[in-house]
């Protein structure tokens, strides 16, 4: 049977770095697509994270296929066939893919040593409907674009321990305010629209809400590796996370992160 989709990537790091840090789940659903490929975990419809990794990460990627080809595949084992030779070297991987009922083949090689590893991992069809829906379309309320770097810092000063964390914006002061609730009390952080910190405040209308902070939480390790952040809100009290991650200096990948509110304050 021929091949209907085939790719080839010469730097795993950064690649296999954001899948490890962002997704929690057991399984991933891979979304294979003209322009790239999506992989998404969806946690009992509280959270969606999504890593899209255009296809000008690779230095080949052909499709074969009309239409999208999706399938679902364990991440533990993918990411463990990424991580195959340790932190030592840093390898190529050649990806494909023949159809439904097919494992996703990918085969690693070595550039210092010149080993190669074929792994094979089973694929499953997703047995609910999976639509690739956008939810960037109801984040449309409020937008804050931050410098990654320094949120990060400011992140590092709120309780990590907390239940819940509320998120403030308004296009009035205090503008951006964070804040956090847990058995040891409360923790507030306003962020000033310092240039440095933030990029751009796009902000229509005050909106409060607040959400688990273990959702929250989730999205701190790959945080580390992005440059910037986008953080969107939506008339509902969806909270979503875009990170821009440069794969090197001109190729980008992103990661993006949608969390559903506890309670929405009118």
């Amino acid at each position: 049977m021929d091949i209907q989709f085939l790719a080839e990537i010469k730097d795993l790091k950064v690649v296999y770095n954001v899948l490890k840090s962002i997704i929690f789940k057991d399984f991933v659903v891979m979304r294979i697509m003209e322009e790239g490929m999506k992989i998404t975990v969806d946690d009992m419809k509280c959270v969606e994270t999504s890593v899209y990794i255009p296809s000008n990460i690779f230095f080949v990627y052909k499709i074969k296929c009309d239409e999208d080809i999706v399938f679902k595949i364990s991440h533990k084992v993918f990411t463990e066939c990424l991580h195959i030779f340790g932190d030592d070297g840093n390898p190529s991987m050649k990806m494909s893919y023949k159809g439904p009922g097919f494992p996703l083949s990918l085969v690693l090689k070595h550039q210092e040593e010149n080993i190669i590893v074929d792994c094979e991992i089973k694929t499953m069809d997703v047995e609910d409907e999976f639509p690739d829906v956008n939810l960037a379309e109801e984040c449309n309320l409020n937008n804050v674009v931050l410098n990654a770097g320094h949120f990060v810092e400011i992140l590092s000063n709120i309780d990590h321990n907390s239940d819940e964390l509320e998120l403030f914006l308004s296009p009035e002061p205090p503008y951006f305010r964070i804040t956090t609730y847990g058995v040891l009390g409360e923790t507030q952080i306003d962020i000033s629209k310092n240039p440095d910190i933030i990029i751009v405040f796009n902000c229509q209308t005050e909106s409060v809400s607040k959400y688990s902070f273990n959702n929250i939480r989730q999205i701190f390790k790959v945080l580390n590796y992005a440059n910037k952040v986008k953080i969107s809100t939506g008339r509902t009290g969806l909270l979503g996370f875009q990170l821009v991650i440069y794969a090197d200096d001109e190729k980008v990948m992103y990661a993006d992160y949608y969390v559903t509110p506890q309670f929405i304050d009118e």
